[in-house]
């Protein structure tokens, strides 16, 4: 159900943080052609979503500030039986104002006049650049032109900003509704991967799991993935990002998948890995306990104050200790460190922003963040061993990842997704038939 309140407050927020004197314009994301007159399910761009809740392609926000007034305006596509008859309902003119809060509504169709007659009132316009090619060419013409034209002599456009540096600063810091929402997408993603563990055995297709997580994610109302589905076996879980998923699973093979659900837009992003006979090697356990005791130190860490370099640097010191012990690697622990020997194994951060993206806020690092409360983020070491000639034989292709979703609280930690089975004897009973 859509929270009015909630994206309302969000805009004041947003209001407070643009200047003086300046005006933002949002665009909507492109429609995509999948093939032919086929096109691929939309998704909103994030920020637009993240200041409205408006799903509809071909939609512009507009967030006039001034000294007399705030002023929140939609450019929506109007309605249109024929279209509507075809492609379903939408909210059009009235829409925008009596569901999304709207003060002023136009028709898309009219985008041009209405800006037009907004932007040589402005000094600064927030508007991201590259979204769309067809809206750059409109609105950087429009602000060109509105420049030439001022009305006064220190008024008009004369500077640029990015508007997503602002709201992604906004999002770093999830609001009691979006935590709710998290928690509601984590617990879809953890009844998935409980089920493809549990039903996985030696001979099934690697899509075959995948299809799992799709009913599951489906099944309770995660209309999509968050992202594209890995589903590696053997020596397929040491590809990072492997989406093929169209190998079969193998007796004895490991199984890395990398899997979650996107609920009201709200990701969750859950790694596990297993064993798809259901009983892990001797090997297999030695790797796999190396990367699950180094996640559990580094969610011990996880509070207000600590800085997320500090944890990724503790995820390092652990991962390469025990790359020695196996005798992937030889030397110094330090000097190995320094020299970042560990990244032929460990060759990816420790974990990313969590929230309406995957990998969200992007443009803000998290290895350089302090925590705080209402940080949401993932912790997800993982060690991937080649093929090669040079290591033992029995930890070839070996690929081991875990992956929880960790909220910070005023005094520590929450995970999200700790109810998920991880632990080597927790895995295998739950496998077991």
């Amino acid at each position: 159900m859509y929270n009015g309140m909630e994206f309302a407050e969000r805009r004041k927020r947003f209001f407070s943080h643009m200047e003086s004197n300046s005006i933002a314009i949002l665009t909507s994301n492109d429609t995509s052609t999948m093939s032919n007159d086929v096109e691929y399910y939309y998704r909103q761009n994030s920020d637009l979503y993240y200041l409205s809740g408006f799903k509809e392609p071909k939609t512009v926000l507009i967030f006039e500030k001034n000294d007399k007034e705030q002023k929140f305006t939609m450019v929506v596509p109007p309605r249109d039986p024929e279209f509507e008859t075809w492609n379903g309902r939408r909210a059009g003119l009235e829409g925008a104002i009596s569901i999304y809060g709207a003060d002023e509504s136009f028709s898309n169709e009219d985008l041009e006049e209405v800006l037009s007659e907004k932007l040589p009132n402005y000094e600064t316009v927030y508007y991201e650049t590259e979204r769309s090619k067809k809206m750059d060419g409109i609105i950087l013409g429009l602000i060109a032109k509105a420049y030439k034209a001022k009305r006064k002599p220190k008024t008009g456009p004369h500077t640029i900003i990015n508007p997503t540096l602002v709201i992604e600063k906004m999002r770093t810091k999830k609001s009691a509704y979006e935590i709710e929402l998290l928690k509601r997408t984590n617990q879809i993603s953890i009844e998935a991967h409980r089920a493809a563990i549990r039903e996985t055995r030696p001979g099934m297709m690697e899509y075959e799991i995948e299809a799992i997580y799709q009913y599951h994610f489906l099944k309770n109302g995660a209309r999509r993935p968050a992202y594209t589905s890995i589903v590696g076996s053997g020596v397929n879980a040491t590809i990072l990002h492997y989406i093929e998923n169209s190998d079969r699973v193998e007796n004895g093979d490991l199984i890395l998948a990398d899997c979650g659900s996107e609920y009201q837009y709200y990701a969750a992003d859950i790694t596990r890995t297993w064993p798809a006979n259901g009983k892990f090697t001797e090997a297999q356990k030695e790797v796999y306990q190396i990367v699950l005791d180094a996640q559990n130190e580094c969610i011990a860490m996880c509070r207000p104050g600590v800085k997320f370099s500090d944890i990724m640097d503790k995820s390092i010191r652990i991962l390469t200790e025990g790359m020695v012990k196996l005798g992937l690697l030889q030397g110094d622990l330090d000097e190995l460190i320094e020299n970042k020997d560990y990244r032929r194994f460990f060759m990816h951060g420790l974990g990313h922003w969590l929230g309406i993206d995957t990998h969200d806020t992007s443009r803000i690092s998290l290895k350089e963040s302090v925590l705080e409360p209402g940080h949401v983020f993932t912790i997800e070491p993982g060690l991937y061993i080649p093929t090669d000639d040079d290591i033992e034989e029995k930890y070839r292709g070996i690929g081991v990842r875990i992956e929880d979703n960790i909220l910070i609280t005023e005094d520590g930690h929450e995970n999200l997704t700790a109810s998920l089975e991880k632990e080597i004897p927790d895995i295998e009973k739950l496998m077991s038939p």
